[in-house]
C-alpha cells in the first residue's frame, strides 16, 4: 500500500505502537518533513494524544482533536486485528483548520443574522422589504398594529393584491415600480390610521429593482397634537408664572427640615402668612432659622419675583443706620454720593425687606420706621418729600421684645405695627424630632460638597438627640461639618464630636439606682419612677417620653399619674382642658 499522497495523514505502527509506516503527508502535518519516522514508537511522535494509549483495544477509537505546531488536527485509530488479537493500529490525521475557520465564519454569520433581526424588530417604524416583482417578503413588529392583521399573513402575497383587499391605500411600492426612484407618501390603513410612508428602490447591476424597503411612521395623531400644541403655546404665557410659582413653592417646602409637630404647625401658619402682606415678627433664640422662615414667606408670596432684601439692623453702625435703611438725597452731607443714594428699604422695591435683629434699632429710628410701615414711604436723609414704598416688611429678634416695650427700650406703636403676626420658633431643644433629620440633612450637604459618604453611628445620634444645642440649627451645621471634615473614618462616632457636647451629655446623665435591698416589686417602681422623672424632665412631651422609652403614650400618662404630680391642665378651645406639656 503507498500513503505518498492526499490531504490526510497515515501512520501504521505495530502492536506496540512502533511506526512501521508513515506518508508524507503526516510528516507534513506533524512538521516532521525530514524526519525518519520509521521504527520510533508513536507516543513520542504525538505524545498528547488519548489515542496512543489505546493500541491494544480492538475497538475503534472516537476522532481526537489536537493541536500540533498551532494547526488543528483531527486523529482517528482503527485497530488492525490479526484472528483474536491487535496486530497494529492505523492512525489517520486530517487538518481541520480550514473547516473550522469555515464553521467560524458561518457561527459569525449566524449571530450578524440574529442581531439584524433584533434591530430590524426593534424598529419604532414599520419595515417592509418587497422584491421587484412586488411580493413582500419581509415586515417588521412594527407593522403589527398598522393592519389589523399578523403580518405573517402578508408575506408572500402582492402588495397590489394587499392595496385592492384595503390593507393600505395607496400603494407606495406600485409608484416606487412606476417611477424607479425613492417615493414618499400619505397611506391610509384598513384600521383607520393615517402614515407617512417612504419606499426606496434597490437595484441590481443591470439597474432592475430588485427589492424596495418601506419605512411607515404613524402620525394618526399629529393632526391632534398640532392642535393642542398651539393651543399650549396661546396658554404657555398665562402658565408660565404659575408653574415657576408651583415649582419654587414645591423647592422651598422641600427644603425645611420639620418632624416635630410645633415646626409643622409654624409650617402651616408660615403657607398661611404667605398669602397676605401683613407684617410678621419673627421670635426665637440665635440660630433657630428665623431668617429661613422670612425667606421662606417671601419666596411662597406673590412678591416671589421681586428682590429679598435681609437688613442686620445690628450689624449697621449706628451712625451710618438711618442713611443705609432710608437712603440720603444729593449733598445731604459732606462725602455723600453727587447723585444721592437709594436706601434699602426702596431697593426691595417690589418684595420683602427683612430686618433681622430689628431690637438693636435706637428709638430715633425706631420712629421713622413706624413712619414707613404706616404710610409705605420713606424720608431720606436730607430729602424735602417722601418716596412711595410697595414692601412687604418682616422683622426678626432673638430678645424679649415685649420685655423692652415694658422697660421704655422699644416703642409699643413699633412693636404693635411689627406683631401683626407673630411667629416664635422654639430652640432645638423644645422640639428633638427635628435633630436627627437636620443632622442628616447637613451632613448629606456636606457628603455631596466634598465627595465623602460620612454616616452617623447609632450611638452618636444618641448623644445628639439628647444634647441641648444652646446654638440651635446654626449649631448643628457648625457640629455635623467639623465631625464630617476632621474625621479619618466613614462612620462619625462619639469621639469625633467636641468635647464641650460630650461634657454636657455627661454632666446630665444620671445614674439609675436602687438605694438599698428591697422586695422586687418595689425596687422596680423606683426604677420606674427615675425612668419617667428623667424622661419627662428631658423631653416634657408624653409623646417624646414614650418614644424614647419604648411605650405607648397611655402608658406613659399612666405612669406619670402613678408616680408624678401631673403638670397643671389649662383650658383649651371651647372650654376643654389639656396638657401644656403633652
Amino acid at each position: 500500500m503507498q500513503y505518498k499522497a492526499g490531504h490526510y495523514g497515515v501512520i501504521i505502527t505495530d502492536s506496540v505502537g512502533r511506526i512501521t509506516m508513515v506518508n508524507e503527508a503526516a510528516k507534513a502535518l506533524l512538521g516532521l518533513e525530514n524526519n525518519h519516522l520509521t521504527g520510533k514508537i508513536i507516543k513520542d511522535i504525538i505524545p498528547d494524544s488519548r489515542l496512543t494509549d489505546m493500541l491494544w483495544t480492538e475497538r475503534v477509537s472516537k476522532k481526537e482533536r489536537l493541536t500540533v505546531h498551532g494547526r488543528p488536527l483531527l486523529i482517528s485509530r482503527t485497530p488492525v486485528s490479526e484472528t483474536a488479537s491487535v496486530a497494529g493500529s492505523i492512525f489517520v490525521l486530517q487538518d481541520v483548520s480550514e473547516y473550522e475557520a469555515l464553521k467560524k465564519e458561518i457561527q459569525s454569520l449566524q449571530d450578524d443574522k440574529t442581531e439584524l433581526e433584533a434591530i430590524f424588530n426593534s424598529s419604532y417604524d414599520e419595515i417592509f422589504v418587497i422584491d421587484g416583482s412586488g411580493i413582500a417578503l419581509k415586515i417588521n413588529k412594527a407593522g403589527n398594529t398598522y393592519y389589523g392583521v399578523d403580518t405573517k399573513e402578508m408575506i408572500g402575497r402582492n402588495v397590489l393584491e394587499l392595496e385592492n383587499q384595503g390593507f393600505f391605500e395607496p400603494s407606495v411600492t406600485r409608484q416606487v415600480l412606476e417611477k424607479k426612484e425613492r417615493v414618499t407618501i400619505t397611506q391610509k390603513t384598513r384600521t383607520g390610521k393615517k402614515l407617512i410612508v417612504t419606499g426606496n428602490p434597490v437595484f441590481d447591476k443591470h439597474g432592475n429593482i430588485i427589492r424596495i424597503v418601506v419605512n411607515s411612521r404613524d402620525v394618526s395623531e399629529l393632526s391632534i397634537l398640532r392642535k393642542r400644541l398651539m393651543e399650549a403655546e396661546q396658554l404657555a404665557e398665562t402658565y408660565r408664572k404659575q408653574v415657576m410659582k408651583l415649582e419654587s413653592d414645591s423647592n422651598v417646602k422641600k427644603e425645611f427640615i420639620a418632624d416635630s409637630h410645633d415646626m409643622k404647625q409654624i409650617l402651616e401658619m408660615v403657607d398661611k402668612v404667605a398669602r397676605v402682606d401683613s407684617t410678621v415678627l419673627i421670635t426665637g433664640e440665635s440660630g433657630v432659622g428665623k431668617g429661613v422662615i422670612a425667606n421662606r414667606i417671601h419666596k411662597l408670596s406673590s412678591r416671589s419675583e421681586g428682590p429679598f432684601v435681609s437688613i442686620n439692623c445690628g450689624a449697621i453702625p449706628e451712625n451710618l443706620l438711618e442713611s443705609e435703611l432710608f437712603g440720603y438725597a444729593p449733598g445731604a452731607f459732606t462725602g455723600a454720593q453727587k447723585g444721592g443714594k437709594k436706601g434699602l428699604i426702596q431697593m426691595g422695591e417690589g418684595g420683602t425687606v427683612f430686618l433681622d435683629e430689628v431690637a438693636e434699632l435706637p428709638l430715633n429710628l425706631q420712629v421713622k420706621l413706624l413712619h414707613a410701615i404706616q404710610q409705605k414711604s420713606v424720608m431720606p436723609v436730607g430729602g424735602t418729600a417722601p418716596i412711595e414704598v410697595d414692601v412687604r416688611f418682616i422683622a426678626a429678634t432673638n430678645r424679649n421684645i415685649k420685655e423692652m416695650v415694658k422697660n421704655g427700650d422699644f416703642r409699643e406703636d413699633l412693636f404693635y405695627r411689627l406683631n401683626v403676626i407673630p411667629l416664635e420658633i422654639p430652640p432645638l431643644r423644645q422640639r428633638r424630632q427635628d435633630i436627627i433629620p437636620l443632622v442628616e440633612y447637613y451632613l448629606g450637604v456636606i457628603n455631596q460638597k466634598y465627595g465623602m459618604s460620612k454616616k452617623l453611628a447609632p450611638e452618636t445620634r444618641d448623644i445628639l438627640k439628647r444634647y441641648n444645642w444652646p446654638g440651635n440649627v446654626r449649631e448643628v451645621e457648625n457640629i455635623v461639618e467639623r465631625m464630617a471634615v476632621t474625621s479619618d473614618s466613614v462612620e462619625l462616632k462619639p469621639v469625633h464630636l467636641p468635647d464641650y457636647v460630650l461634657n454636657q451629655i455627661s454632666k446630665s446623665n444620671n445614674t439609675i439606682f436602687v438605694p438599698d435591698l428591697c422586695y422586687l416589686e418595689e425596687a422596680v417602681q423606683q426604677v420606674e419612677k427615675q425612668l419617667i422623672t428623667k424622661a419627662y424632665n428631658l423631653y416634657g412631651n408624653t409623646y417624646l417620653m414614650a418614644e424614647a422609652l419604648g411605650v405607648n403614650q397611655s402608658t406613659v400618662v399612666r405612669k406619670m399619674k402613678k408616680y408624678l404630680a401631673m403638670p397643671r391642665r389649662k383650658p383649651g378651645p371651647g372650654g376643654k382642658s389639656h396638657s401644656s406639656r403633652q
